[in-house]
């Protein structure tokens, strides 16, 4: 069975695939496409565009996030060895307790890395709640134009090339 961070990673990589490959399509699409289609498909690639960045984004954050639990981790091992290692030598009688203090501080000085490392995270999901809104923002910006298109000039089922309006609205709900 697979983990969740391997499920994760998996699903942002078919993701941003996805992205791509719908990127191109509409890409193909536009250069045969005339009128009210132009627009819809230059925003649907901008939609395709933003959502590939987003799945990059949290994929890299994902990867992030993981590498921080990993660091912390190992910090705390290390601090936990020179505490061990401390009360050892105190019991055997070595008054020398330089090899747990370098222990120590290693230990601290990793927390301290991987505390920085997940700031950085945080910082990446700041960054990709924006970019999330941003696509939010233009799928309905687009889905009001062209409703307002369809509403004032013809009926929609005339304006819809092929299935995309339906790509558009998909969007729109999250899928």
């Amino acid at each position: 069975m697979e983990s969740s961070t391997g499920f994760a990673t998996k699903t942002f990589a078919e993701s941003a695939q996805k992205a791509d490959t719908s990127k191109s399509t509409y890409q193909q699409k536009l250069e045969t496409s005339e009128g009210i289609d132009i627009y819809k498909y230059v925003l649907l690639i901008n939609i395709a565009a933003l959502e590939g960045y987003v799945a990059q984004a949290r994929l890299q954050a994902q990867q992030s996030f993981n590498l921080s639990k990993v660091i912390a981790i190992t910090g705390f091992i290390i601090v936990g060895i020179a505490i061990i290692l401390s009360v050892a030598l105190t019991m055997l009688g070595n008054q020398n307790l330089n090899a747990a203090y370098l222990a120590g501080i290693s230990g601290v000085l990793t927390e301290f890395i991987s505390g920085v490392f997940f700031l950085l995270y945080s910082k990446t999901l700041g960054q990709i709640n924006v970019f999330h809104d941003k696509l939010v923002d233009m799928q309905k910006t687009a889905l009001s134009h062209i409703t307002e298109y369809n509403a004032s000039k013809t009926p929609i089922l005339k304006t819809k090339p092929e299935n995309e309006m339906g790509d558009l609205e998909q969007h729109q709900e999250g899928r």
